[in-house]
């Protein structure tokens, strides 16, 4: 596997090359498509993967066999392609990749154009009833947007990939917005969306089913047309729970309220507000890299604070994350990000505005230091998905 991937990032240009005239060249030949599936598709600048996973347990509860298709992954790239739950095996992935490696002939594809052929594929061949898939990049030109969805969801939108998608919400709106079809629902996952996607859904013809007016989030209960439930054991975000719901409710598919909550109440996703307790420390560790991000992790923090240690990737709004987590710090520590797009610790805190801050060479240092100086305080880690994957590497072995 590791070579098919090493392969796979060599043989194109750059890294993310926006466009679907290549890709879909390439599907034609590699998808049969006779017996479609049932698809639904979710855009947003954060929340994708916890709707996504909600959407999967929905559709399984219901009796569904489920492709799900996510990105980035934590620890091993099976995880971003999974059938009823399982992450795909390395066999069966060697075996899409070159089929995907044969239909492309000499047509140049991207990593991720590549791959998400290769989910694709392998979901075809399983004839599996539902297909859930997370946008990777913006929406309209994205790899995921040659499918056709019956059911689109955008979760939220705030700033993030302004070098790709645009340098203002009102253009990233407009790139999400892309996964639209005429005539088909579109679950809006916010209030608070520029109103540019709004003027393209009105454009396409799509039906829009706004939060707020059609699902919503009231004090601990989950509300949408059609039904309601108690929210009090759910660990997602209770506004993508509400969103994914009401995707669901729009599908040919059926679950009570009660067997909904349970399906929900079984999803424990990897680095999403995840807790850890590791000699006699309470840490939090989550994905989110964005200020949008950082906004919802800083309001789940309450009145508790936390020693921050932050490790990101160079093309991030650092200050603007950083800034949204200071009021529930008790110290903020910058720790180096291995990788050609990595940060250093010193760049992070130039970045940020706090060159005084800590700054450590590894997380394992930054973490010994903690310890040292603050023994049993709590201790958030985040930053980046490599972050997270490091911090739960070290804090389990």
């Amino acid at each position: 596997m590791a070579q098919w991937l090493a392969y796979i990032e060599a043989i194109h240009p750059q890294e993310i090359e926006l466009g679907l005239v290549r890709l879909s060249a390439v599907a034609a030949r590699l998808l049969q498509r006779d017996r479609p599936p049932f698809v639904f598709t979710v855009a947003g600048t954060n929340g994708k993967g916890t709707t996504t996973a909600a959407l999967a347990a929905l559709s399984r509860a219901a009796g569904q066999s489920v492709g799900w298709y996510s990105s980035p992954h934590l620890f091993h790239f099976n995880e971003r392609i999974q059938i009823n739950n399982q992450p795909v095996s390395d066999d069966l992935l060697v075996q899409a990749l070159c089929a995907v490696e044969l239909a492309r002939a000499e047509t140049s594809l991207s990593y991720f154009e590549f791959t998400t052929l290769a989910a694709f594929w392998l979901f075809e061949q399983a004839e599996l009833s539902v297909w859930v898939l997370e946008v990777g990049l913006g929406g309209r030109l994205d790899a995921v947007n040659i499918i056709d969805p019956d059911i689109a969801v955008i979760t939220n939108i705030g700033l993030d990939h302004q070098n790709f998608l645009g340098p203002d919400l009102a253009s990233i709106g407009r790139e999400k917005a892309g996964i639209c079809r005429a005539q088909r629902p579109v679950v809006l996952g916010s209030s608070d969306l520029p109103e540019t996607l709004n003027a393209y859904i009105d454009q396409v013809g799509a039906q829009a089913y706004r939060f707020g007016d059609h699902h919503k989030v009231v004090g601990a209960t989950l509300v949408w047309q059609g039904g309601e439930l108690d929210a009090g054991a759910i660990s997602i975000p209770l506004a993508n729970a509400a969103a994914a719901l009401q995707a669901f409710s729009l599908s040919p598919f059926a679950l009570t309220p009660v067997m909904a909550q349970v399906a929900l109440q079984s999803i424990r996703l990897a680095g999403r507000m995840q807790s850890r307790e590791h000699r006699g420390r309470h840490y939090i560790l989550d994905v989110g890299h964005n200020p949008h991000a950082a906004a919802y992790i800083a309001r789940q923090f309450g009145a508790q604070k936390f020693h921050l240690v932050l490790g990101m990737v160079q093309d991030k709004d650092a200050k603007g994350f950083c800034s949204a987590l200071a009021q529930g710090a008790l110290s903020i520590n910058f720790v180096t990000l291995a990788g050609p797009r990595g940060c250093s610790a010193e760049q992070l805190a130039l970045a940020t505005g706090r060159a005084d801050s800590p700054q450590f060479a590894t997380l394992e240092l930054a973490l010994a230091q903690l310890d040292r100086d603050f023994p049993g305080e709590p201790v958030f880690i985040g930053g980046s998905f490599y972050t997270v994957a490091a911090a739960l590497n070290l804090l389990e072995n």
